[in-house]
């Protein structure tokens, strides 16, 4: 019997290497976290953050990732038994964080907060947690005008498999604006606020392969399943022919944008 790979195993095959481990990179670099501190992945999908920090920190404090998917979680498990860091990994939502006060230094989020259905409560419940002066590190991505990948794949949903598929996508640009991200960080009492529009230059040596991927492993992936495969083939097809502009013979190269937000607790 074929075993059902889930959508957090694909989301992990084939979209965290191309899009989250740069943001992550990036996320950490601007992070800065250092030996001895206690860091939280917020949202942490299958743990990415928490995998380049243990890497990149020679001794790091306590790490801790919660996420509200178990599905996400067991796979982030696996792959940390693999690489070796001793992690915390929570099940919880992130307006519920099983935490004590003042728990953390640092808490990096990329692009989660767009879909919390409480975001002002979440982030009053990170400064909880988090340690006077400790850093809140959070992307965000920006419009579809700017993210050519996204507005490919919601064009090529919306044409062949309806509305409800392409709004999957449209949720990943729902918070595009930095003003409101502002003013949701003011709000739930963060100080020091920095806030920067940032692009990262991503690529996949091929493209078809991506478009395949990608189309299978986001929120989408469950839509497609129950189409037959000639529909799908042509739903990847559009995908690929609207990112025509971003490639080089086999490969796939394309800007990522996003809002980067440094706050202090």
């Amino acid at each position: 019997m074929t075993k059902r790979i889930t959508f957090a195993e694909r989301y992990q095959s084939v979209l965290v290497p191309v899009i989250f481990e740069p943001w992550a990179r990036e996320l950490i670099r601007r992070a800065r976290p250092q030996s001895g501190e206690h860091i939280l992945d917020l949202a942490c999908g299958t743990g990415v953050v928490t995998r380049e920090i243990a890497k990149q920190v020679p001794e790091p404090g306590r790490l801790s990732a919660a996420d509200h998917s178990p599905d996400m979680l067991y796979v982030a498990r696996s792959l940390a038994r693999k690489a070796g860091p001793e992690v915390e990994w929570v099940e919880a939502d992130a307006a519920v964080l099983p935490f004590a006060d003042n728990s953390f230094d640092l808490a990096i989020c990329q692009q989660a907060l767009q879909f919390f259905p409480d975001k002002l409560g979440a982030l009053r419940e990170l400064l909880r947690v988090l340690k006077p002066g400790g850093r809140a590190v959070f992307c965000v991505q920006r419009e579809m005008a700017v993210n050519p990948m996204l507005q490919a794949q919601a064009a090529a949903l919306e044409a062949h498999v309806g509305a409800e598929a392409a709004a999957a996508v449209h949720a990943i640009c729902s918070l595009p604006d930095s003003s409101e991200l502002r003013d949701l960080f003011e709000a739930a009492g963060f100080r020091g606020i920095e806030l920067e529009s940032v692009s990262l230059e991503l690529e996949h040596p091929d493209a078809a392969a991506f478009a395949a991927g990608a189309m299978g492993g986001m929120h989408t992936g469950d839509k497609l399943a129950g189409l037959p495969d000639g529909a799908i083939d042509r739903a990847v097809q559009a995908f690929l022919t609207g990112l025509d502009d971003y490639l080089e013979a086999r490969s796939l190269r394309f800007p990522h944008v996003s809002n980067v937000v440094v706050a202090t607790a």
